[in-house]
């Protein structure tokens, strides 16, 4: 049970690690992003429909970073309830397992889409604006996830 509790925290935190809304500094990484996009992608659609990718990109690292607090809330909840049985771990871990696969999909879908808007000139201008933005994420939640645990 140990070994599947790891896994799963493992998995759930390398999801996470896509994502998140809540800031370290403040700043917004997307802002950046969106204005990259704004100023790079001079067809007014195509710039829209990348913003709105991003925006469900951002959507969905919420809904990760959601996910790995509620399923870290219930297994507190597991732990230190005297009945819970390996069953309710189980349960709790397949669908938490569940709901991070649909995540990930989600995510590489609008990552997908995001990426098929953009030409590959454009693709190279915005790539590292996103694999910041992406990253910042990543940090903020680290810090988010720290420092909820104590």
């Amino acid at each position: 049970m140990i070994n599947q509790l790891t896994q799963l925290v493992t998995a759930l935190a390398v999801l996470s690690l896509s994502a998140c809304s809540m800031f370290a500094g403040g700043d917004d990484p997307f802002i950046d992003l969106r204005e990259q996009i704004r100023l790079t992608v001079h067809d007014q659609e195509r710039a829209d429909a990348m913003s709105a990718s991003v925006d469900e990109l951002d959507q969905l690292l919420l809904e990760s970073a959601e996910l790995l607090a509620e399923v870290a809330r219930q297994e507190r909840m597991l732990f230190v309830d005297y009945d819970s049985a390996q069953r309710d771990f189980d349960l709790l871990f397949s669908e938490a397992a569940r709901k991070r696969r649909t995540l990930q999909e989600d995510m590489l879908d609008a990552h997908l889409e995001f990426k098929s808007i953009a030409t590959a000139e454009e693709w190279e201008v915005i790539l590292p604006v996103h694999a910041n933005a992406i990253s910042s994420r990543m940090q903020s939640l680290v810090v988010a996830a720290k420092n909820e645990r104590q």
